[in-house]
């Protein structure tokens, strides 16, 4: 009897556990549009972050994967653990920031890269994701950025993506 007792026990403590993590997982928001891909003058990429009151950036990360080489990250961590943030040439630590890991140092053709921000509003998280290619960051215009679309990245005029947007500034 105590044996059978002891295995309902433990049969509901995995059953209970694995509806908790279920319901974690579903409720984690999904990156918004916080982010976009500008060509610099000297051909370099830098990251634009939409302009958001109150927002705080903690963490902004560059990973690659395909290739030969596989998945490989260039990060940054803000000094002061939170802070705003309008901008980050890539490979570039922006002052008040420290490179947390630097194994990519440029962009190549033929793989994906994602730019992933971690930060919040008012304590409450809010990220923004990016996933582009080195041909689509190459052909941009003057004025143009690569803004997030679906899982992808599609063009859009620069203007525009600065725009204030409440949407995308709020956390859900």
């Amino acid at each position: 009897m105590k044996t059978s007792l002891k295995k309902r026990r433990a049969a509901t403590i995995v059953a209970v556990g694995s509806i908790v993590a279920a319901m974690a997982v579903g409720c984690s928001p999904a990156p918004k549009a916080l982010l976009a891909i500008e060509r610099t003058e000297a051909g370099g990429a830098r990251v634009l972050v939409a302009p958001c009151p109150e927002y705080s950036a903690q963490l902004i990360s560059l990973s690659s994967s395909g290739g030969t080489t596989g998945f490989k990250r260039w990060s940054l961590v803000n000094d002061a653990m939170g802070g705003p943030l309008d901008s980050v040439e890539l490979f570039s630590a922006p002052q008040g920031w420290s490179v947390a890991e630097s194994e990519l140092s440029d962009l190549k053709g033929g793989r994906e890269y994602t730019v992933v921000l971690d930060g919040g509003v008012k304590g409450r998280g809010l990220d923004g994701e990016i996933t582009f290619t080195p041909d689509g960051f190459e052909a941009l215009k003057a004025g143009q950025v690569l803004v997030r679309d679906g899982k992808g990245s599609k063009v859009a005029k620069k203007s525009e993506f600065m725009k204030k947007n409440g949407d995308r500034c709020t956390p859900d």
